[in-house]
């Protein structure tokens, strides 16, 4: 059980539970992210969540702090919102160059050369981030729909 899912059992937010155990929000948060581990947590710490949650220590350092995967970082695991608000450049060249793949055209890797242009183009702009340039060269240039929502 995660510290999150034992919070909703008990109809706690991270708030509440900072202001009734006394540890700061920021340090609840960072625990419930899966930055800070349990096990690293101070004896006060522990002990002021153990009262809180009237648990044992035992009981507090066996939750699981790091949530599923693609809780981590709030971002869905769907991550084909990369590919939103691209520019009109960028937009065209995939458009081109899944046509060219569609057609067999003999000249495809001109076209994989201008995708890959117009990423590093928009992202040397400030277009699109460093995430999204990513994704996009994975699944249009690299090939590698598997491993997209990593």
């Amino acid at each position: 059980m995660t510290i999150m899912e034992l919070l909703k059992e008990k109809g706690l937010s991270r708030y509440s539970l900072s202001k009734t155990s006394g540890v700061p929000w920021a340090t609840l948060a960072d625990i419930c992210s899966g930055k800070t581990s349990l096990n690293r947590c101070s004896a006060e710490t522990l002990s002021k969540l153990s009262k809180a949650l009237n648990l044992s220590i035992e009981e507090i350092l066996v939750l699981e702090t790091e949530p599923p995967k693609s809780e981590k970082t709030g971002k869905p695991a769907d991550k084909t919102y990369l590919e939103t608000n691209l520019s009109p450049q960028l937009t065209k060249a995939i458009k081109d160059y899944e046509k060219g793949e569609q057609d067999n055209v003999s000249y495809l890797d001109c076209l994989w050369g201008e995708l890959y242009g117009s990423i590093n183009a928009d992202l040397w702009a400030g277009c699109i981030s460093e995430e999204q340039a990513n994704y996009l060269r994975k699944k249009y240039l690299y090939g590698e729909q598997e491993g997209l929502n990593d």
